[in-house]
């Protein structure tokens, strides 16, 4: 009898045990699921405040307010820039310059870089098409309200005073002097395969820098990087020895030196890199071993590109934007499809292992081609290129 009571007692043991354990599974998926984060929809842009944003928006300014471009929209159709406020919660919108074309005062359309704020306090970007030539043009937003644009640039193709086109990349300045900022044109130049340029903050005649030539590089679409030593690293979205796209060294003199991808490590990068802890990070459109792009990274002073991880449709595909690297230490990114919806996600890298966190559905945005921003609360902003409520685009808030 004892030993029958004690045998029901350790089956009652083990029945407790197991159902605690099924308990605990239940309540693990709930709280791992929450560890992704918040999606929130800032703005829906809707044609008239702008459409289809594919640059992210600028953070950090003096005046802690985010600014961002449009690609479309606006009263011309072509293009606006705009900005956030309040600081509290970025919902309320103004539109700064509706961009207008060939002529008018706001030459230039389809802006599709991201503002960088310069020393001096203005705002400078670049609009891939319009101006003079219909080749693209560098403006500034001059500071306090940012509302008078000044064309700095007319680029002109492959020859003439200003020779590039259709610049798709954000500014930088100069690591040795501010007044002087660096940028990339995707084509023109002297071989028709894109350039790096410079030039005064005041405008007028700009300095081909490198004229890309297939062999090292053709078509850059991402900004610069000024690395700590010194030099700069970008991408190419094509040209080099598979003709798959490169990574590139450039030294403030001006010497170019280019590696190669070749499908398996990654290929046609068209975003920047970022520098971390003695490497270089980027990401590659496709390639890897899914054909659906991969992060890579080279070291400081350059070298072959080295896969990281790679997408597979669920953690996302086809990344267009950079990594950033956020105040916890993990490194974050958006993928311009894949998710559960195909309409992209925004992912953690963490090790070799790509995380889907958020996947877009289309009513919270689609296709996000923008690098995010983190501001000092910790949470990530950027812009979703289409969805939302008119399927124009939104700009979206996450918090991890």
């Amino acid at each position: 009898m004892i030993n029958l009571y004690k045998q029901r007692q350790s089956q009652n043991r083990v029945l407790i045990l197991t159902s605690l354990t099924v308990l605990a599974s239940s309540l693990v998926l709930p709280f791992q699921q929450a560890f992704a984060g918040t999606l929130t929809t800032v703005v829906n842009f809707n044609g008239t405040n702008g459409a289809t944003p594919t640059a992210g928006v600028l953070a950090n300014t003096k005046d802690q307010l985010l600014y961002g471009t449009t690609s479309a929209g606006g009263t011309s159709g072509n293009g606006t820039a705009f900005k956030l406020s309040p600081t509290t919660t970025f919902t309320t919108l103004t539109t700064l310059v509706n961009f207008t074309g060939a002529s008018g005062i706001n030459k230039g359309t389809n802006p599709v870089a991201r503002l960088f704020q310069a020393a001096d306090g203005n705002l400078y970007g670049a609009t891939s098409t319009g101006g003079t030539s219909n080749l693209g043009t560098l403006f500034k937003l001059a500071e306090t309200t940012y509302t008078t644009l000044t064309t700095l640039v007319n680029f002109t193709g492959a020859s003439g005073i200003n020779p590039g086109a259709n610049p798709a990349a954000r500014l930088i300045a100069d690591n040795a002097n501010a007044n002087i900022l660096w940028g990339t044109s995707s084509t023109g130049g002297a071989n028709n395969k894109g350039t790096v340029f410079k030039v005064p903050t005041t405008g007028g005649t700009l300095t081909t820098v490198v004229s890309f030539n297939g062999t090292n590089g053709a078509t850059p679409l991402a900004r610069l990087l000024s690395a700590t030593d010194k030099n700069y690293y970008g991408t190419a979205s094509a040209g080099g020895t598979s003709g798959q796209g490169v990574v590139f060294k450039l030294t403030p003199a001006g010497v170019l030196t280019s590696y190669s991808f070749s499908g398996a490590n990654g290929a046609n990068p068209q975003a920047a890199l970022i520098e971390s802890s003695g490497f270089l990070y980027g990401t590659t459109k496709v390639g890897g071993a899914n054909n659906k792009g991969a992060i890579f990274k080279v070291p400081i002073g350059g070298g072959t590109p080295v896969l990281v991880g790679s997408f597979n449709g669920t953690n996302g595909a086809n990344p267009t934007a950079a990594l950033i690297k956020a105040s916890n230490g993990n490194f974050y990114g958006t993928a311009s499809a894949g998710g559960a919806n195909n309409k992209g996600v925004i992912y953690q890298l963490t090790g070799a292992t790509i995380t889907d966190l958020i996947s877009f559905n289309g009513t919270n945005g689609a296709t996000p081609q923008s690098t995010l921003i983190q501001l000092s609360s910790g949470a990530l902003y950027g812009t979703a290129s289409f969805g939302g409520s008119s399927n124009l685009g939104t700009v979206f808030k996450f918090v991890p």
